[in-house]
């Protein structure tokens, strides 16, 4: 929660005013914060100009803008970064697994209450790979077997027949492997939290990403498997070596390992499809 050390406040109001969450006034010269309605986004420590207020007791640090990445090089942070599935077979630091972890708390969220589960123990990873290739062998027999639904879907769905037929050999080569990664990392960081809280689910992929971005400036390899952790909610042997909560879900899962490949080559030309206001055009700037 957010705190006041009312010997240093100077009750200017600049928190009062950035505060969204309008839990904050200045009575008598010093801030006031009503807990019930703070979010915890901290924008107010953030903005304080004389440090008064802070996070659990721990005092803010003076950013430091020598240290700001320049448009540069954020460009060639964000271009390098690519999916990795082939690790090396080799565990990484959990002193490193912990410091990747760390940022997922400065990531965008509607909810503080999210909280990290690394497994780097081969077993518990053994038995996330068979939960997973079970559901691939139940989906493939159930999808792609019957013709009938393959005729479905191209004739009642055909948008989405390019990605039926785009699965296939995906699920077929997992099959024949045996694993469901041919090329295991040496840890998964789960993002867990209560299942009822709203946006939790987009809240963990804010801080997924958060620390993909992290893993990848210290060299490590990382492997976001959006959706599969709908699969792994439903095992209860799982849920059970993770001591989840029966109320707790995994809304974010990152692979994270030593890469055993080197993207050489920035990927240029890629854009998603611009339009300006309502006028539907795209490829003109106002004139």
């Amino acid at each position: 929660m957010v705190t006041v050390e009312i010997e240093k406040c100077s009750g200017c109001g600049t928190c009062v005013d950035v505060c969204h969450e309008h839990c904050m006034s200045v009575v008598d010269g010093k801030v006031e914060i009503y807990d019930p309605y703070c979010s915890t986004c901290a924008q107010c420590v953030a903005i304080c100009p004389s440090r008064a207020l802070s996070w659990d007791n721990v005092a803010p640090i003076r950013f430091e803008p020598e240290l700001m990445p320049t448009p540069e090089q954020m460009n060639e942070l964000f271009k390098e970064r690519r999916t990795v599935r082939a690790f090396k077979p080799t565990r990484v630091d959990r002193t490193l697994l912990e410091e990747v972890a760390s940022y997922a708390a400065y990531a965008p969220t509607h909810s503080h209450a999210l909280r990290i589960v690394i497994v780097d123990e081969a077993a518990i990873i053994d038995l996330m790979d068979r939960i997973l290739l079970r559901f691939t062998a139940r989906l493939y027999r159930f999808v792609y077997r019957p013709k009938l639904v393959g005729y479905l879907a191209k004739v009642l769905a055909p948008s989405l027949e390019s990605e039926f037929l785009r699965a296939k050999p995906k699920l077929e080569t997992t099959l024949r492997r045996g694993v469901t990664f041919a090329s295991r990392p040496a840890a998964f960081i789960l993002v867990v939290g209560e299942k009822r809280t709203p946006l939790n689910l987009e809240s963990a992929q804010y801080a997924t990403y958060n620390m993909n971005l992290v893993a990848q400036a210290m060299g490590l390899g990382c492997r976001n498997l959006v959706g599969n952790q709908s699969i792994l909610n439903r095992s209860r042997a799982l849920r059970e070596e993770l001591r989840l909560k029966k109320s707790e879900r995994i809304f974010g899962l990152l692979g994270i390992g030593n890469p055993e490949v080197k993207f050489v080559n920035k990927v240029e030309g890629r854009s998603l499809s611009l339009q300006w206001n309502g006028s539907g055009t795209s490829d003109q700037h106002d004139r």
